[in-house]
């Protein structure tokens, strides 16, 4: 071994035996409360009994402020939050002002054994039937407190589907000679246009066209929201005029490989597209709100939100040597945060939460990139600051977002879901030449759960690092997530920065990773379950396992990858992708990795130890693979976390166990997109198993049969494990399908299964059956 490539390989030994020490255990006893604030107290209260509560977190702020209670602590000082809706107006703010001192923490954190909630939306009611039509309509005007934008609703908790038409094909772009066009890319062929022409039939003539969105999706990752300005005739087709500069922006990307006309298009937020259940519409114009609600749900009882408040609390030091510290969130539940970029400008051209920048020529890194997808919980200028066993979920944008200058931050066992984009953004895009107190470094985010993420934006990960210095990222579970689990990417791909102040350092160890790049189906890939980009030297991606993701890759080292190891991690149904254009000289290391995939790319890498990965086949996985499998994820102190998200659908994709007969296509089913994808299989009988992981009840199915032809699903039919019996007992007898829309069935009798079956049959006897979506809910026993 040659001495440079030693340097390199015991520097990285030296990160592992780092990480080794990262990992935290459960979090200790609660400290006492001194402070307390009530969603039924009154800021006239003395707030120092939970009988006496104050009714806003700024009251308990002010009061330690002027009070100096955080000055020369004796202890932590507890501010706790009784339990229900502490609904926000406005975002919560923290400044070095309200900074713990002597090693103690000022901690807001949930009363024992209660529940706060931080809501930054508003519960939508007095829903009326409109007559004659399957949904129903609610006033939300901004006079009563509703934001005059939202992307979001929420009905029964789950995030409903805004209107959307199925996918159209271009014919072709289009100029307005009467509008002035931005520049173009001067590197580039002249691409000057004002939007896209589609055939006539596949535009309806569409009301409160200023509302509507056209989503672009195209090359795997590159999805984008564009406004719409105007929508006109032009002989046999309709030109779809959008909104500039941000148009000619994207347009400038390159010269026509991720944005053309002939890509696949999609209307979003029009009246005329509200047509299946669970779609909802909103007219800005009139201040109204229309839902199309799922069968038999009652849109009153189940509770609708929509969301106000964008970024729901702030932390934030005024400079990089006056930082906020010592500042604990605990316990605490955050929701309904909004995002209210995308109603004056377009969002995309992404790389995962990386936005596209309004100005692509001015952005200092000159790829395009400007920002990024905000998180609702932002940290800027601090140092010390933890944040342990929150849920934070129903979000328009992300969850935790760690800018310039965050150090020191502590993320543990929290449950991140049902976000827009990822539930940890660490880093910013423009940060790539920020000195060392304000570059996001020293961060640990361990036991944690995100999930569910990127429903409404197809860019979205699980865990997003950008330009980073020394962040541990162990032992979480990150599944469902529309695009990647675990991203890191530099914003120069050709630069180095491995200073002390630079990028890099980071571990990426003992992670579950599962089901990600789930948006698949729609032509979301070129990506991996745990990806990295650009040159992080220092960093070591070991002890992961990634199973039953929906695209490609599981572990992908990408461009100018520098000075890495990837060592010890399991990808089942996956490939390990070293990419050829690593940084020259070759310094990205492997040993002992394990998949089941035999079409693995591996160019990119050295293969030192015991080389390259090793195949395995017919499920013989050696020891240490097991080992691997059985290690990563959450720890035996948080396991219990795994169980403590609601899960829509307890028949997705990650619970099926078996199946009979099922063609390739069965991974698109279950993971809970529709109008996409579908199941299918050439014999006229076939049966899907889950193992839910634990005995429900109180269940509902609903099954949807693909509408291609009359020859699929005739009939359906839910099974029951019964270990007494040491059989499979039918839940409900076949039953058959006459339509094309959802079909829901619920069990006359309140059974109790851990197992379920799903059989599907067609009569015909050389009949096929195919089904476009199968769910299952219940209560867990």
């Amino acid at each position: 071994m040659d001495t440079s490539r030693r340097a390199a390989v015991a520097a990285v030994a030296g990160v592992v035996l780092a990480a080794g020490l990262v990992s935290v255990g459960p979090a200790h006893a609660a400290e006492p409360c001194t402070l307390y604030v009530s969603a039924s107290g009154s800021d006239d209260n003395d707030g120092t009994s939970p009988n006496s509560a104050w009714a806003t977190l700024e009251r308990a702020r002010d009061h330690i402020r002027l009070n100096g209670l955080n000055k020369d602590m004796q202890a932590d000082l507890g501010v706790c939050l009784r339990g229900g809706r502490h609904t926000r107006t406005a975002t919560f703010t923290l400044s070095e002002a309200d900074s713990g001192s002597n090693g103690f923490k000022v901690v807001y954190r949930a009363f024992p054994r209660e529940t706060p909630i931080i809501d930054g939306g508003k519960a939508v009611g007095d829903w009326n039937q409109v007559a004659d039509r399957p949904y129903v309509v609610a006033d939300v005007p901004e006079s009563a407190g509703y934001a005059d934008y939202f992307r979001q609703l929420y009905v029964g908790g789950r995030r409903a589907q805004l209107a959307m038409g199925k996918g159209i094909v271009g014919t072709g772009f289009f100029d307005e000679a009467s509008i002035p066009n931005p520049p173009a890319n001067p590197d580039r062929p002249a691409r000057s246009y004002d939007g896209v022409e589609f055939p006539a039939a596949g535009i309806p003539a569409y009301t409160n066209v200023s509302d509507i969105r056209l989503l672009h999706v195209a090359v795997g990752f590159k999805i984008d929201y564009f406004p719409v300005v105007d929508i006109s005739a032009s002989g046999a087709d309709k030109r779809v005029r959008l909104a500039q500069p941000h148009f000619q922006a994207r347009l400038n990307r390159d010269d026509g490989s991720s944005l053309n006309y002939n890509h696949t298009f999609y209307v979003l937020n029009a009246f005329e597209e509200l047509d299946s259940p669970g779609e909802w519409y909103l007219n800005r114009e009139t201040n109204k709100l229309y839902y199309y609600p799922r069968p038999g749900e009652d849109v009153d009882q189940a509770g609708a939100y929509v969301p106000v408040v964008e970024t729901l609390v702030n932390v934030a030091g005024s400079s990089p040597s006056a930082k906020a510290s010592a500042i604990a969130f605990d316990g605490i539940t955050f929701e309904h945060g909004n995002w209210l970029l995308p109603r004056d400008r377009f969002i995309g051209g992404t790389q995962a939460e990386a936005q596209y920048a309004d100005d692509p020529f001015e952005d200092p890194n000159y790829d395009g990139y400007g920002g990024e997808v905000p998180g609702q919980i932002k940290l800027t200028n601090t140092k010390g600051i933890t944040f342990t066993n929150n849920t934070v979920r129903k979000m328009g944008s992300g969850g935790l977002q760690l800018l310039t200058g965050a150090e020191d931050v502590t993320v543990t066992g929290n449950l991140f879901y049902n976000l827009t984009a990822a539930g940890v953004i660490a880093g910013r895009w423009m940060d790539v030449h920020v000195d060392d107190s304000e570059r996001t470094r020293n961060v640990t985010i361990s036991n944690n759960v995100v999930t569910d993420t990127g429903d409404d934006f197809f860019p979205a990960t699980g865990i997003s690092l950008m330009n980073t210095y020394n962040v541990a990222v162990t032992h979480n579970l990150v599944y469902d997530t529309a695009y990647m689990g675990v991203h890191q990417r530099k914003a120069e791909e050709y630069s180095l920065l491995d200073e002390v102040d630079g990028i890099g350092k980071t571990t990426i160890s003992h992670n579950e990773v599962y089901n990600a790049t789930s948006k698949v189906s729609w032509g979301v890939h070129d990506s991996g379950a745990i990806y990295t980009f650009g040159t992080w030297p220092g960093s070591v991606i070991s002890h992961n396992y990634t199973h039953h993701t929906t695209s490609v890759s599981n572990y992908y080292s990408d461009n100018q990858s520098h000075q890495t190891r990837w060592d010890y991690n399991v990808g089942l149904s996956g490939r390990f992708d070293f990419s050829p254009r690593y940084r020259d000289p070759l310094s990205v290391y492997s040993s002992h990795n394990y998949t089941d995939f035999a079409d693995n790319r591996l160019s990119g890498a050295i293969y030192d130890g015991d080389g390259k990965p090793h195949v395995v086949t017919d499920g013989a996985w050696p020891a240490e693979a097991q080992t691997i499998m059985k290690e990563a994820g959450l720890e035996p102190g948080y396991a219990g976390l795994r169980w403590k998200v609601p899960r829509e659908n307890l028949a997705d994709h990650s619970t099926v166990s078996q199946r009979s007969a099922w063609d390739s296509g069965l991974g698109k089913l279950w993971d809970g997109v529709t109008e996409t994808g579908e199941a299918g299989s050439n014999v006229n009988e076939s049966w899907v198993q889950f193992d839910l992981g634990a005995d429900y009840k109180r269940f509902a199915f609903t099954l949807q049969q693909d509408n291609c032809c009359t020859w699929m699903t005739t009939h359906w039919k839910v099974q029951r494990w019964s270990a007494s019996q040491d059989a499979w007992i039918d839940i409900m007898p076949y039953q058959a399908i006459n339509t094309a829309a959802p079909v829901v069935y619920r069990p006359p009798a309140d059974v109790a299964t851990t197992n379920i079956r799903l059989y599907v049959r067609n009569s015909n006897q050389n009949g096929r059956i195919g089904v476009q979506e199968f769910s299952a809910t219940g209560v867990r026993k």
